[in-house]
């Protein structure tokens, strides 16, 4: 079975991998693209996988724009952090979704679902596309307030509102506030990343997310990434990679 990824989680990504060839290790992943824009390309330029996995949301925009743009013959298996009502559709249509962190069980159960699904080929591009429409349409953007922190024997609710960044370090992620508040959060990135407003915070990196209101500055880094200046300042530097520059300077300006 030949895989595609469109992931733009290098961890994420990884672990697919990892659980995918655990699972059949004759699965070969032709490649991991993390955009809309890559995934369009490659798709443009390459013979069609027997399967797709697709994050929602991407650094440029959500998946879903992937199919306004070209067509996807082939079946996809979705993951996101959407609740299962929005996303029961997509069951009815022999397409799946895997809610994260991916588990084993979960991945096993879905490339079932795929084997029903190629043997009987009972879904269309068509029918694909108006499920995306209507999850588009039910889709509830609320998003949390606050996040609960740990502060010595204490756990805590903190404002979003006065979180500057989210930063993985050691294995640990800690949040610092504006006022150069520095607490441990007992969640990963990618859980804090589906719990927040994309509009108000941005997943810069493997190590960071970071907030609107903490960006001071950005400037041209070696090939074409950018370094960015953040208040308070962290204790490392904050890169983004070139194929995140773009998004970032777009999410910025908005």
């Amino acid at each position: 079975m030949r895989v595609l990824i469109v992931e733009d989680e290098q961890g994420g990504a990884q672990n697919l991998c990892d659980l995918l060839l655990s699972l059949n290790k004759e699965i070969e992943v032709l490649a991991i693209v993390e955009s809309v824009r890559e995934t369009i390309d490659w798709v443009a330029s390459n013979p069609k996988p027997d399967l797709g996995f697709f994050d929602i949301r991407l650094a440029d925009g959500d998946s879903f724009e992937i199919f306004e743009q070209t067509e996807i013959h082939f079946p996809i298996i979705f993951t996101s952090a959407y609740d299962e009502y929005a996303l029961k559709a997509f069951k009815v249509n022999s397409v799946d979704y895997l809610v994260k962190p991916i588990e084993k069980k979960a991945l096993a159960a879905a490339l079932d679902k795929y084997a029903i699904f190629y043997a009987n080929k009972t879904s269309t591009y068509s029918q694909l596309l108006s499920t995306i429409n209507e999850l588009r349409r039910t889709e509830t953007k609320q998003y949390k307030k606050s996040l609960l922190v740990y502060y010595r024997d204490q756990i805590i609710p903190l404002l979003l509102s006065d979180i500057a960044y989210f930063q993985l370090e050691n294995e640990m992620v800690y949040c610092v506030t504006h006022n150069d508040q520095r607490y441990q959060i007992d969640q990963t990135l990618e859980k804090i990343s589906n719990q927040i407003d994309p509009q108000e915070f941005f997943r810069a990196n493997r190590q960071f997310i970071i907030s609107r209101t903490s960006v001071q500055s950005a400037s041209q880094h070696f090939n074409r990434k950018l370094k960015i200046k953040l208040s308070p300042i962290p204790n490392e530097e904050l890169i983004i990679s070139k194929s995140k520059a773009i998004p970032f300077k777009t999410w910025l300006e908005s």
